[in-house]
């Protein structure tokens, strides 16, 4: 019977770490998306809207990122928000969501999200998705968008692929549209010096930011059964590892007592 106890607790301790439900990945976050009703929208850009739940309280955004002044926008701010970040793990991530409200009096706007990494002294391109102002009217919302590459209404999804050591960041940027805003949702995690910061040719905003953007890299998939890394914690595996050492030893113990004399 104490046999069978143990094979049962190993299995479904092995089981409960491989077999869990499936979701979305987060490799990096420095908030917890929400898990509320997902709804799809965008055609040519594609994007993923969900309104917050009851945990999260977006209420304060770095002050109109990307915003253009007038109809045809041929003046706009040079607002530009760029937040650092430095991964301990190796990942492909196919997926940014943000936490963002926008606005386009005049029609609509595109905003871009790029991400770039550090070699040396020079930040280098990896990819970028474009959010357009009419498929988050108001806000805030958050909002999960595919790295790619686009060209006019086409948009060629790719995964990015992110190094162990490195260093990358993201960063706003004008895109294409009408007068209009974007504003990016601050986190509660606090920004290191030079960390996440605010760049304006309006007086009065630009400026480093005392907290971080709030954003996350993900795989994709349903966030409702949210895991948190591609690999079971350390606990996890010291309990899945000693479930069949014991189950080896109980094993063998087995053997020994029904064995012929």
């Amino acid at each position: 019977m104490l046999f069978q106890k143990l094979s049962f607790c190993a299995a479904a301790a092995a089981l409960a770490l491989v077999a869990s439900p499936a979701g979305a990945t987060i490799f990096y976050a420095n908030y917890d998306p929400s898990d509320t009703t997902a709804t799809n929208v965008g055609v040519g850009l594609p994007l993923t809207r969900r309104t917050p739940d009851a945990s999260q309280t977006f209420d304060v955004a770095a002050s109109s990122s990307t915003y253009c002044a007038n109809v045809y926008c041929s003046f706009f701010y040079g607002d530009t928000i760029t937040t650092s970040f430095t991964v301990d793990t190796s990942f492909d991530a196919s997926y940014l969501i943000v936490p963002v409200a926008a606005s386009s009096p005049y029609g609509n706007r595109r905003s871009g999200f790029n991400i770039e990494r550090l070699d040396g002294d020079t930040w280098v391109g990896l990819g970028f998705m474009q959010i357009e102002s009419g498929l988050v009217p108001g806000g805030p919302f958050e909002v999960q968008v595919p790295f790619g590459n686009s060209s006019g209404s086409a948009f060629s999804p790719a995964p990015i692929h992110f190094d162990a050591g490195s260093t990358y960041r993201i960063r706003t940027n004008h895109a294409a549209g009408a007068a209009g805003y974007l504003s990016w949702y601050l986190s509660d995690t606090v920004a290191g010096p030079g960390q996440s910061y605010q760049y304006s040719s309006a007086p009065g905003v630009a400026g480093p930011l005392a907290y971080q953007p709030a954003f996350a890299l993900t795989d994709g998939g349903d966030l409702t059964f949210l895991t948190r890394g591609g690999v079971p914690e350390p606990a996890g595996w010291a309990l899945m590892i000693a479930g069949f050492l014991g189950t080896g030893a109980m094993m063998r113990a087995h053997r020994r007592a029904t064995a012929p004399a």
